[in-house]
């Protein structure tokens, strides 16, 4: 029952979006976990829940090993549909047998422990080894961009908080009132009713707010999505082909006559054109053309003396419409087992990028081009980290995703990936503008509504104006996870208190 419970919340995510589910799913976990006995029967609940939740929502990870040319990894599929999963699955268990043990015998205590330590299991994830905060369970909320704004004050793991306690309280008022504790049951979905309530009506005074029309007057953004199957992108007799797919777009349609920003998604350009005379003589040409600078990612190698192997560097790189390209940032939170091999010295195997792996960069940074507003780049896998979104001692004014996705085909995965984007947006306040290959290009106010997008599996362009950020930021940019601590402070301490109450 609890695996198929954690299979129909996995529907509330994108791209389903089947926000009753998640009540509905989290209620039988909860209705089930409130009876847990021992630990160990805590451990097993929270456990069988998670995987069923992470198998069915983490399913297309897989994809990326049936790629054509990526046969020899076909042995790893079973441990990146399963696997992963399951190790995941492995941090609520753990913290809901903690739960367990501190708050067994108290209902209402038993139930606030439970929403605090699985959104630390949550947050834990999210950043224990090397992290993968995917589907949140507070991303469910996207579709209610009212509801979504309190991000902007208590982040990510503050809305998962909040989503968990919400979607859980029918179970806990089932439980309740079969221990005949209808006092506590009621004053509980009374909160519940109140909070989320309160949080509508911020977010809707939120976006009522919004200044309309909130654009940089003399700066535009062309956004290409070449839509190049995976299998394609890196066939030498190819190469050419697909370079000019992504010249011909930026020609699709005369850009404003203010600056444009022509923005190429993930390595774009291969290793053999970056340093090229005549492929960036090309690009300048296209750039003059249309009164543009580029913004592409690239896979750029160096080859240094007294070293066998080259350095490969996922990267992004610009073109200014004068001089060759020059690498202005390189992708630092790289993909374990996709780009580098964790313990390469102790695990001799190859990355499915057929070299060792890629070089890491230093970190979120904000880089300031001549005349044009200054932004943070984020290649693809970089997305999905809350706390590395921006330089938080050099705030920029938007933010720049380049990616790829074409490894996950027509699946949820790419779906879910520009969520994150919109997510983004929401908690730092600035506006994102993504460039995907065939995944979904578009651009995303502050608030997290897209004001342009594409489809997927669809080579397709985007001309618009480029938003500007909200003034002074947002609570979360300031105080980042300082507002989800003490709200999770605040329960746990409750649940302290009201342990010693018998009657609740």
């Amino acid at each position: 029952m609890l695996l198929i419970a954690g299979v129909e919340t996995s529907f509330a995510q994108a791209p389903t979006y089947y926000l009753p589910l998640l009540f509905l799913g989290f209620s039988i976990f909860y209705l089930i976990y409130s009876g847990s006995k021992t630990m160990g029967q805590a451990f097993w609940n929270g456990f069988l829940f998670s995987l069923g939740y992470f198998v069915v929502g983490l399913y297309w990870i897989g994809n990326a090993l049936l790629v054509e040319g990526n046969e020899s990894f076909l042995w790893v599929w079973p441990l990146a549909v399963i696997a992963l999963p399951t190790a995941l699955s492995l941090f609520a268990a753990i913290y809901l047998s903690i739960n367990q043990k501190l708050f067994s015998r108290s209902s209402l205590s038993k139930f606030l422990g439970f929403c605090v330590f699985l959104s630390l299991a949550e947050w834990l994830r999210s950043i224990a080894f090397t992290g993968f905060p995917w589907n949140l369970y507070g991303y469910a909320w996207l579709k209610q961009l009212e509801i979504a704004q309190i991000a902007s004050i208590i982040g990510p793991y503050g809305i998962t908080l909040l989503s968990i306690l919400w979607a859980s309280s029918l179970g806990y008022f089932l439980a309740s009132i079969k221990e005949r504790k209808v006092i506590s049951s009621m004053i509980v979905m009374l909160f519940i009713i109140a909070s989320i309530g309160m949080s509508y009506m911020y977010g809707t005074l939120r976006l009522n707010n919004a200044e309309p029309n909130n654009y940089y007057s003399d700066v535009s953004v062309k956004i290409i999505q070449p839509n190049i199957a995976q299998a394609d992108k890196w066939k030498p007799e190819l190469l050419v082909k697909n370079l000019e797919t992504h010249i011909k777009q930026s020609n699709w349609q005369p850009s404003p006559q203010n600056k444009t920003i022509i923005v190429w998604p993930e390595t774009a350009v291969p290793p053999a054109f970056v340093n090229n005379y005549a492929v960036n003589e090309r690009i300048n040409l296209t750039l003059n053309n249309n009164n543009a600078i580029l913004l592409s990612g690239a896979l750029n190698i160096e080859y240094q003396k007294n070293r066998y192997s080259p350095k490969y560097y996922n990267a992004l790189n610009y073109w200014d419409g004068q001089s060759p390209s020059k690498r202005i940032y390189t992708k630092s939170h790289l993909v374990p087992f996709g780009e580098y091999i964790p313990f390469q010295k102790y695990i001799p195997l190859q990355t499915v990028t057929s070299f060792s792996s890629f070089e890491s960069g230093s970190g979120p940074q904000t880089i300031q081009l001549p005349n044009m507003p200054a932004f943070s780049p984020l290649i693809c896998y970089e997305t999905i980290f809350p706390h590395e979104a921006v330089n938080e001692n050099q705030r920029p004014e938007w933010i720049l995703i380049v990616t790829n996705d074409a490894w996950y085909g027509d699946s949820a995965g790419p779906y879910q990936h520009f969520a994150q984007a919109q997510w983004r947006a929401i908690e730092q306040g600035l506006p994102v503008i993504r460039s995907a290959n065939n995944g979904i290009s578009g651009i995303i106010n502050p608030y997290g509504h897209t004001t342009s997008q594409t489809e997927l599996m669809k080579r397709d362009n985007i001309v618009g104006n480029l938003p500007k950020p909200i003034a002074g930021g947002t609570y979360y940019s300031v105080y980042k996870n300082i507002p989800y601590s003490a709200i999770c402070c605040l329960l746990l301490l409750l649940a302290l208190v009201l342990k010693r109450q018998k009657s609740l």
